[in-house]
Parts: structure tokens; C-alpha cells; sequence
């Protein structure tokens, strides 16, 4: 009899240390998540945000929490709708050098082109006699910003895509557009695609 009451009260013991613990560890906490695909380089407000209860643990320090976004903040690399926003994934100024640029591929577009998704823009040049040239790399490693879906009732191309590109590429991706060569985005894959 003293066997059994001891093995129930160290059975109760047990069950009550163990849901203390549970207790103890779950704690969760309100962050912030993105409320849309983010780009690398674009600036984050409260709009585009959402926010999600989430237990961290020792790695709650390292993410947004509710009231923590900094004004003015600026994001260094892409962040996918409903992911939680890395506090080492932002700045208080934009820090490269690049600026958004709209362009329509004369190619398709891949199924995987998203925002964040890094594109090299190709061109095939088209002289005065409409002969077609040996196409080449113009800009490589330009980030989609977002895809534009057209508006217009009867139109059949693709959206135009927002890239962000760096300053010295804008003059020759705008003199390939104005003499009329064909551009293409080919689709890069990145870390984050393996």
C-alpha cells in the first residue's frame, strides 16, 4: 500500500512538473509579419504589415515585435508575404544604389517570377532593316519590385514587370527600349530557390 501511494504521488509529481514546464515555455508574443511580398530596398510602414501570435522563444529578440517598427525603416533584403520581418533585415536608409524601373518582356514570364525574385534583363537588338541581332546580357541581377497587371480590356501581353536596377543601368535599358530591341527577363535562381 505505501509502494502504491508513493508511485501516485511521484506519478503527480511528475505530471505537474511537466505541465509547469509546458506552462513556463509557451509563451507566445504578438509580431509582425509582412503583409505582402517585400522587396529588398523598399521602405516598410505599418500598412504593409499584419501581425501573428508566435512563440520564439530565444530567438524572440532577433524579429519585429508589435510597436517595435522604426519609422523610416527600409528593408535589405525581400520579405515574403506572412513572414515573420528579421530586425537585421532593416536600415534606416536605403543603402545601394539602385532605382525601379518598369519593363515589359517580349518573352513570357516564369511561373516562379515573384517579388524578390532576382532577373537578368537580356536584349535582342533590331537594327534600322529589321534584321535581328545575337541578343546579350544587359543588366544581370535585377530584383523584381512587383509585376504590373495591365488594365486594358483587350490586351493580351503579360503584366510589365518593376525591377529594382542599379543607377548606371537605367540609360542603356532605356536607349535598347527607345530603338525598338526586344527585351526579356530571364529568371535567376537564387539561395533561397534550393
Amino acid at each position: 500500500m505505501r509502494n502504491l501511494v508513493l508511485a501516485i504521488l511521484l506519478l503527480t509529481s511528475s505530471v505537474l512538473g511537466v505541465n509547469a514546464v509546458i506552462v513556463a515555455n509557451n509563451q507566445t508574443s504578438e509580431y509582425l509579419v509582412a503583409g505582402r511580398d517585400l522587396p529588398a530596398g523598399s521602405p516598410i510602414a505599418l500598412a504593409d504589415s499584419a501581425t501573428a501570435q508566435v512563440n520564439l522563444g530565444i530567438t524572440a529578440g532577433n524579429y519585429l515585435s508589435v510597436g517595435d517598427l522604426p519609422s523610416g525603416g527600409y528593408l535589405l533584403g525581400p520579405v515574403r508575404k506572412g513572414q515573420l520581418i528579421p530586425k537585421s533585415m532593416l536600415a534606416s536608409a536605403v543603402i545601394d544604389e539602385r532605382v525601379p524601373l518598369v519593363v515589359s518582356s517580349a518573352m513570357g514570364l516564369s511561373s516562379g517570377l515573384i517579388a524578390g525574385a532576382s532577373v537578368d534583363i537580356w536584349v535582342t537588338p533590331i537594327d534600322d532593316e529589321n534584321l535581328v541581332g545575337e541578343p546579350y546580357a544587359l543588366v544581370l541581377g535585377a530584383e523584381v519590385a512587383r509585376l504590373l497587371e495591365k488594365t486594358e480590356m483587350f490586351n493580351n501581353s503579360g503584366p510589365d514587370v518593376e525591377l529594382w536596377v542599379p543607377v548606371e543601368a537605367v540609360g542603356p535599358v532605356l536607349g535598347a527600349m527607345s530603338s525598338g530591341s526586344k527585351l526579356s527577363l530571364v529568371l535567376r535562381p537564387t539561395l533561397a530557390d534550393e
